[in-house]
């Protein structure tokens, strides 16, 4: 058996009653406006109870009534405590279901609403089952889009932007007021650890739809757009295409746009944001939340989670692909860098080597030639001629010696 209640208080309404205001009255004087008793108007509203029971308290009344609501029987329970001019009511519920207790709720507080007690009463709900229902409902919904949002966000600005990922992207007034919610102590190290941990946990759900869908220029796009801007002084010397190119590339854009866009072709999702934002505050504060509401918020929610998770998947599957690879090619690129300055260095070493050696085999060369040539100019090559024919003559003489018998 479930059991839940909705709670009121009934303060009378006043009005000035000009014919009995005496002249020491002011303008405020306030009389008291003759009215119906709220049990009259139980009475009138849902007919007699079944029970009625004072408990010997002559400011306490209860009104039991079994109901017939949408084909389902229920016993409801109505308190009421009668102090000075004002009521206190409490109605008490019960039911086999939730679901169908709360749809009693409703139908009753509808068939209060829809009387006249307004007329004399200034009606407040003091404790609200119904808004407790469906903002139970709606909570974890909205728990888990925050969460994935917050994923989504550190996993896209951190991918694009490294370390610097709030710094290059938001607003300074906004990082001021984050830094202040955040409130990190310590060194500036520690702070920034801090800052860089918590950052978009500390922001509300109107700074993140600001941070996404507010046009602006990051700080690379300014750096990019000074650099353009002062390669080309004279804009109208550019060519029409160029004009619209570099009016598009250099165009504000908001974070959606820039980061987003691709991954959820959605026009509608600004406005599911935002709808989403007008009821938050109604869920996380356990305002008045009622079944119209809860049903915007959830088709709202969750087809934002939807897109969502899908974008997640599609940064996870794409953008961290795409770094990776990019990553993969920076380093590639300075493989290659450094190898081609290690050819140069050995190719400008060999070359200098067979320089230098070119330069002391030309020296040696020279040298020999020098001293070649000194030695040939000190031989005397008529000498070496008679000296040739007296050891051939000598030669001759020892064959003749040779063959003549002693």
């Amino acid at each position: 058996m479930v059991v839940l209640n909705n709670d009121y208080i009934f303060l009378p309404k006043t009005k000035k009653d000009d014919s009995r205001i005496s002249s020491k009255d002011t303008d405020d004087t306030i009389r008291i406006q003759a009215r119906k008793n709220v049990l009259l108007y139980i009475r009138n509203i849902f007919g007699e109870p079944i029970c009625k029971d004072k408990e010997n308290i002559v400011f306490k009344i209860i009104y039991t009534y079994e109901m017939e609501i949408k084909n389902t029987m229920y016993e409801v329970v109505f308190t009421i405590y009668n102090i000075t001019r004002y009521s206190y009511l409490d109605i008490c519920v019960r039911g086999k279901t939730t679901y169908q207790v709360v749809s009693a709720l409703e139908y009753i507080h509808d068939k209060i609403i829809g009387s006249d007690i307004e007329r004399d009463y200034i009606m407040i709900v003091s404790y609200d089952s119904v808004s407790e229902y469906y903002c139970n409902k709606a909570y974890p919904k909205l728990n888990k889009l925050e969460r994935n949002l917050r994923k989504l966000l550190f996993n896209t600005y951190t991918v694009n932007f490294g370390v610097d990922y709030y710094q290059k992207t938001v607003s300074p007034d906004l990082q001021k007021k984050i830094k202040g919610v955040i409130q990190a102590k310590g060194n500036e190290e520690k702070k920034q650890i801090e800052r860089l941990k918590k950052f978009f946990y500390s922001m509300e759900f109107s700074d993140i739809q600001a941070l996404l869908f507010t046009k602006k220029w990051t700080t690379v796009e300014e750096e990019s757009k000074a650099e353009f801007l002062s390669k080309h002084e004279k804009l109208t010397e550019l060519s029409e295409e160029d004009i619209r190119t570099a009016f598009d590339t250099f165009s504000p854009k908001s974070d959606w746009e820039r980061l987003f866009a691709d991954k959820v072709d959605n026009s509608e999702i600004e406005k599911m944001i935002e709808t989403v934002r007008s009821t938050r505050n109604d869920i996380a504060h356990c305002k008045f939340f009622y079944k119209e509401q809860y049903d915007t918020f959830n088709k709202a929610v969750t087809d934002l989670n939807h897109l969502i998770l899908k974008a997640i998947q599609l940064t996870e599957e794409k953008d961290f692909v795409h770094k990776q690879a990019e990553s993969f090619r920076i380093a590639l690129a300075g493989i290659a860098d450094t190898l081609a300055q290690f050819q140069k260095y050995i190719k400008d070493s060999i070359s200098s080597s067979l320089q230098s050696f070119s330069l002391v085999m030309n020296e040696v060369r020279k040298s020999f030639d020098v001293n070649i040539g000194k030695m040939l100019s000190n031989i005397d090559f008529s000498r070496l001629a008679t000296i040739e024919e007296d050891e051939l003559n000598d030669e001759n003489d020892e064959e003749d010696n040779e063959e003549s018998p002693t």
